[in-house]
């Protein structure tokens, strides 16, 4: 069983992590964040983040999926609102959270089957 301290570390850094992405998502402006040069690359990035912490705090592979499989609808609705702050709606940004997710599900599955349970 992996320890309490470990799983809610995990839950705190998924918070930050949110709540950073949220930001970056919401914010008026032509977007981009701090890191202007590949958007697909960003959105891949802050949801495999995302996918990778909620996999190693959830209890199971399947509560790490519904997890996964959350973020991936969250962050298609999140690419929607963006229509609606000034932003553009981009499909391949959605593909890119998807895939991001689908990899941080991978990723926190293979960190939990080398590590064992921490």
């Amino acid at each position: 069983m992996r320890s309490v301290w470990f799983r809610g570390f995990a839950w705190c850094a998924f918070a930050v992590a949110a709540a950073v992405v949220l930001y970056f998502t919401l914010k008026p402006g032509p977007g981009g964040g701090p890191f202007m040069w590949w958007d697909k690359a960003q959105h891949f990035s802050a949801y495999l983040a995302l996918s990778t912490l909620a996999g190693l705090a959830a209890k199971s592979w399947k509560q790490a999926a519904l997890f996964a499989l959350g973020l991936a609808v969250a962050g298609y609705g999140l690419e929607i609102i963006q229509f609606y702050v000034g932003r553009s709606y981009d499909l391949y940004d959605e593909a890119a959270n998807a895939l991001g997710c689908l990899t941080g599900f991978a990723a926190s599955q293979i960190f939990r089957g080398v590590f064992g349970r921490v």
